[in-house]
């Protein structure tokens, strides 16, 4: 099963993959791209491996080569090494999080190939989805919507969806 959520910046989407595979059972693979702020203002983006806390840059104001993405430089090789270890965790892992399936991580040749697998695999998939990229994956998986005021609801929908899934 794959579960898409989706919504504008700032709506709560990382927040509630992460309240979800809270509630979940299973050994969860994947990743993380919280935000580096400097003084207040936002320079960048990380990577954070679930599994082991591992770090590494995504994208940063400070990164002076790689394929620019608004006011940021993307660090491709971060992405690939971080995907690459994904595809190897997925073997021992139930449930594959993505935070988050963006235009930045699209320019590793190994995120696509890690995404293709996880979506193509017998693991509950739940990402969060650039809203740029709804029409790519909507008929690969449930895209959920999620703004501020949702948030409760929406994981008791997510819950309610994966449970049903299980009892099948």
């Amino acid at each position: 099963m794959n579960i898409f959520l989706t919504g504008k910046p700032g709506s709560g989407k990382t927040r509630l993959l992460k309240e979800v595979l809270e509630e979940l059972d299973g050994e969860v693979c994947g990743f993380f791209t919280p935000e580096i702020r400097e003084n207040g203002d936002r320079t960048g983006f990380r990577i954070k491996d679930i599994k082991t806390g591992d770090k590494g840059v995504l994208a940063s104001v400070k990164i002076d080569e790689g394929p620019s993405v608004s006011k940021y430089k993307v660090n491709v090789e971060g992405v690939e090494r971080f995907s690459k270890k994904v595809m190897e965790d997925m073997a021992d892992s139930d449930i594959v999080a993505i935070d988050e399936i963006g235009v930045m991580e699209l320019y590793s040749d190994s995120f696509s190939e890690m995404l293709k697998m996880a979506i193509e695999s017998d693991k509950l998939l739940i990402a969060t989805l650039h809203v740029n990229l709804i029409d790519r994956y909507e008929d690969q998986g449930k895209v959920i919507w999620v703004t501020r005021g949702s948030a409760k609801d929406v994981k008791k929908k997510v819950i309610e969806l994966i449970e049903r899934h299980k009892d099948r």
